[in-house]
C-alpha cells in the first residue's frame, strides 16, 4: 500500500492560505460582477481587519471549554485543512472544536443584525 505524502500538500495548502504565494486567479463572472455593482459592502472584511498572525490566534485559536456540546459534522478536506490550521499556527491546547466554535460564534456576530432582519421575512 502507497502512503500518500500529506506534508508537502499540507505546505502548500499554508503556504497558499498564509497569503505566501499567489494562486491562480480566475477571472470573474458575469453574474459575480454584477452582483459586486448591485451591492456596497457595509462592513470591513475580516481578512482586511485581522492584521496579523498573534490578533488571529487570539480570535481563533484560542481554547475554549465546550459544554453541553454537540456534534457538527464537515467534509474531509474541509476538516483536513482546518486541523493544519490549527496544528501550525495554534499553540498548546489549541483545537479543531474549539476553532470551529470560535469562526461560527465571529460569523454569527458580524450577521447578527442581518440575520434578524431577514428571520422577520
Amino acid at each position: 500500500m502507497k502512503e500518500k505524502n500529506t506534508n508537502k500538500e499540507e505546505a502548500t495548502f499554508l503556504d497558499a492560505y498564509l497569503g505566501e504565494t499567489q494562486p491562480q486567479r480566475a477571472e470573474p463572472s458575469e453574474q459575480s460582477v454584477h452582483a459586486e455593482r448591485a451591492s456596497t459592502p457595509k462592513r470591513i472584511s475580516a481578512k482586511m481587519r485581522r492584521g496579523t498572525l498573534e490578533a488571529y490566534k487570539q480570535t481563533f485559536l484560542v481554547p475554549a471549554k465546550l459544554t453541553d456540546r454537540r456534534a457538527v459534522y464537515l467534509s474531509r478536506e474541509t476538516q483536513e485543512r482546518a486541523d493544519l490550521v490549527v496544528r501550525r499556527l495554534g499553540d498548546r491546547g489549541a483545537n479543531l472544536s474549539s476553532f470551529v466554535e470560535r469562526i461560527v460564534r465571529a460569523h454569527l456576530e458580524d450577521y447578527a443584525e442581518e440575520i434578524e432582519e431577514w428571520r422577520k421575512l
